[in-house]
């Protein structure tokens, strides 16, 4: 008889096609038909869709939704499907089903997801697009795909200021993971090391201080970028020790190390899977232990991107 905990696990949702007859209406819905960017539904039902959850946009007579809204209209408001179409849209384009299971996750959530070009916007479930701008702009990957960190910094420098970038990672299983982004500056309170003076270096063995390979190529003046991070790192009043045993290059210290754990867990560029799983084994790690993954990368100077799980809707 196995252990360990007696909860049940969830029901995964399989969004079958076909209408549901839970709440359906007494009189059906027309099928959409095409246009040239969405697909057109006709009034009354285009009215109550768009005022109560931002879906579509506005024409005459009715809205235009895109394709992920119409699956999470036909998933979630007894819209029919065209015939035929969804065997059509996989045969020409297999991701569709990350794109439409990675939509239904937010939209279900309550929060509202509009297209905008290659990317989405978002409004709580409390505003409208009619009368507020969006809180977040939301990408969507699948978890074997690149981890691109260039674009992803590139993108979190040009969102709109007090926008959030958030992105949806669609595992194997059609399940959905969630990270909020954001370029961040890590400071601490301990007095910067000297190349003369530097009591908070070394580790304390056998009656004599033991100094590590960055330490020692720091106060030997290396020229290469570890020994340039670590200064910068230093500079900030922050301490770094190994982070092998939680799967980084360092963990970082704010305060001294007897009086409070590391707040961060950094990583350099180099140290950076290759694809989203790696990403996610990364950021998982790092919560689990109440840390922040940090990414330290180069420009003209040094600076910090940060992934964080976020759950939608809250």
């Amino acid at each position: 008889m196995s252990g360990g905990r007696k909860s049940k696990p969830r029901v995964r949702n399989k969004r079958p096609l076909g209408l549901s007859p839970d709440n359906s209406p007494s009189k059906k819905n027309s099928i959409p038909t095409p246009m040239d960017n969405g697909w057109f539904i006709s009034e009354p039902v285009a009215s109550r869709l768009y005022q109560k959850s931002a879906i579509g946009q506005p024409v005459t007579g009715g809205i235009v939704v895109s394709d992920e809204e119409l699956m999470f209209c036909h998933w979630h408001r007894h819209i029919p499907l065209p015939r035929d179409w969804i065997d059509e849209k996989l045969e020409t384009n297999p991701n569709f089903v990350y794109q439409i299971v990675a939509y239904d996750t937010i939209r279900s959530s309550g929060d509202k997801l509009v297209r905008d070009g290659d990317q989405w916007l978002l409004w709580n479930r409390e505003t409208h697009p009619i009368n507020e701008d969006p809180i977040s702009e939301v990408k969507w990957f699948k978890s074997k795909d690149q981890f691109d960190l260039e674009s992803i910094i590139s993108w979190v420098n040009d969102i709109n200021s007090g926008r959030n970038a958030e992105i949806a990672i669609v595992d194997e299983e059609m399940d959905v993971t969630m990270y909020r982004v954001s370029l961040v500056s890590p400071q601490g309170s301990l007095t910067p090391a000297t190349r003369n003076f530097y009591p908070n270096l070394g580790i304390e063995h056998l009656s004599r201080t033991f100094y590590r390979s960055d330490e020692k190529n720091w106060l030997n003046n290396e020229d290469d970028e570890v020994s340039e991070l670590f200064s910068e790192l230093n500079s900030r009043g922050l301490l770094v020790r190994p982070g092998f045993k939680y799967g980084c290059r360092w963990r970082v210290y704010s305060t001294p190390i007897e009086e409070d754990h590391a707040p961060w867990l950094m990583q350099m560029v180099e140290d950076v899977s290759t694809n989203w799983e790696g990403v996610c084994l990364s950021v998982r790690l790092a919560e689990g232990v109440n840390k922040n993954w940090v990414i330290a990368f180069k420009t003209t100077e040094w600076n910090f991107i940060q992934f964080r799980r976020h759950l939608p809707g809250r």
